[in-house]
């Protein structure tokens, strides 16, 4: 297995618990949830949102760290979309 492949899957996997624990709880779960409704383009503003507020330090390192699970949550809804499948 190659080294980008287990740095993927350990991402992922914290990313899986990202939604699990804080996500869904917080904002209901597919097809019930606020991220059902959002267009390709309001899924886009959002990750920008997040990585715009990335790198300068105000939120501390550990709330940058948990951005990057929000954007690759995003990313798999935008991807969905785009594909049709949601």
């Amino acid at each position: 297995m190659s080294y980008r492949k287990l740095f993927w899957q350990e991402f992922s996997g914290l990313v899986e618990q990202h939604i699990e624990i804080y996500t869904v709880p917080q904002y209901g779960d597919y097809p019930d949830d606020q991220l059902t409704g959002f267009t390709p383009n309001e899924i886009r503003m959002n990750m920008k949102r997040y990585l715009n507020r990335s790198g300068r330090g105000q939120r501390g390192f550990e709330d940058e760290l948990i951005d990057c699970f929000k954007m690759a949550n995003y990313s798999g809804e935008l991807w969905a979309k785009m594909k049709g499948i949601r």
